[in-house]
């Protein structure tokens, strides 16, 4: 059954409003939350509560299958083919979260960080390396204001600054000044919690709620999602430090990978995500977090489906071209074996392998490797130079070639 929002129902059932309004809100399957929402240049303010729904275990439980589903072709494949797959998402993933920001960079710079580990002194380098350190399931501390003011400045804030020296942080911990979120009219439509005492206040309670483990992890994590942009405790880039938070609790509940693709699904679905947040701001929702939850948890099911799609699909292309490898070389277990590296570098990660990567995998000396790469033949290998680092991978044109 739809859980129809009660914005809706104002304006299609007026006569019923205020009887749902205060079922919900005093139902036992309501969950109180112990902030107030309101909307911008309105005056009354109201007591956030989630309503659990049946839509909400029917959208938990086609999680959960697309998580088994997902599980189990992760088990099938290479391990090397998941971390070019890895590669993969995590520069879509970057690229995505900084077109939603308006922050402009190339998939091409983010790939050169991954590959070469440039130094912090690349804008990119922060950003990228933070989404690195989901696959390794790195500790990073979200417990207190202070953890979150940590962890954006070294994010976000120095990029920030960069773009627009006005919006560095002036306040104790947060910003000092007011804030205003603007549609593409220019028209505010939303203005962050404003004393920083407010600020902090909320996000507090927002914390709180994120680590409460009394309350089903998806739940406290898509309402947290939410009640971070509705506090926005920096000037900029709360977008994307709040795509982070939620892809960090996902990836310790979840297998990484699934939960580096959650900015690819918001961009292609960037209408329908901002529209939750417009209407769960609206006044006339008073403050019913329920819609926002059940639209969230669906761009998490498509995001699912999407990696399991994506993942499927490069491992049947593996699959395919690897039947035809024999044809292409002659030589000894590791030339094949090299062969099979560069298939999955070509298919995954199309900037290619190292040297490096290359002897990491197959245990072997430069001097081995290189002379296996000697013996390949040109029309075989698509080879690039970047910055001193060789990169190396199939021409696939040559199994495309033969296939036809």
């Amino acid at each position: 059954m739809e859980y129809v929002s009660l914005k809706k129902i104002h304006y299609k059932q007026p006569d019923i409003e205020e009887e749902v309004y205060q079922c919900r809100f005093h139902s036992d399957l309501t969950r109180h939350l112990s902030l107030d929402i309101k909307q911008y240049n309105h005056k009354r303010a109201y007591p956030a509560f989630l309503c659990y729904t049946e839509n909400m275990l029917l959208l938990q439980e086609k999680i959960n299958k697309k998580y088994e589903e997902f599980l189990y072709i992760v088990n099938t494949v290479p391990p090397v083919v998941l971390r070019q797959f890895s590669l993969v998402c995590i520069v879509d993933e970057v690229k995505s979260t900084n077109d939603i920001e308006g922050v402009k960079s190339t998939r091409r710079e983010i790939s050169m960080v991954l590959d070469e580990g440039l130094s912090a002194d690349n804008r990119m380098s922060s950003v990228v390396h933070k989404y690195q350190s989901l696959l390794s399931k790195d500790d990073i501390p979200f417990f207190t204001c202070q953890d979150i003011r940590n962890f954006y400045d070294s994010f976000a804030h120095e990029e920030v600054i960069k773009e627009d020296p006005r919006n560095k942080l002036d306040g104790k911990i947060f910003r000092h000044g007011s804030v205003d979120i603007a549609s593409v009219t220019g028209k505010t439509i939303h203005r962050g919690l404003y004393p920083e005492s407010a600020i902090t206040s909320a996000l507090t309670q927002a914390l709180a709620i994120l680590h409460d483990e009394n309350m089903p992890i998806l739940s406290r994590v898509s309402v947290f999602h939410y009640l971070f942009a509705y506090i926005h405790p920096f000037y900029d880039g709360n977008g994307r430090t709040d795509r982070f938070i939620t892809a960090y609790f996902l990836a310790r509940h979840f297998h990484p990978l699934v939960a580096i693709r959650l900015s690819v699904t918001i961009k292609r679905y960037r209408k329908k995500y901002y529209t939750l947040f417009e209407d769960t701001d609206s006044e006339l929702n008073r403050a019913d977090l329920t819609t926002f939850v059940e639209g969230f948890w669906s761009l998490l099911l498509i995001s699912f489906e999407d990696t399991i799609r994506l993942l499927s699909r490069k491992k049947e292309q593996l699959e395919r071209f690897e039947k035809k490898l024999s044809e292409l070389y002659s030589g000894d277990k590791l030339t094949e074996n090299i062969y099979y590296i560069l298939l999955q570098a070509a298919l995954f990660y199309g900037q290619g392998v190292t040297m490096q990567d290359l002897m990491s995998v197959t245990q072997k000396s430069r001097a081995t490797i290189q002379k296996r790469l000697d013996s390949i033949p040109d029309a075989h290998l698509a080879k690039s130079k970047i910055k001193n680092v060789y990169y190396y991978k199939l021409n696939l044109l040559i199994l495309k070639t033969e296939e036809t």
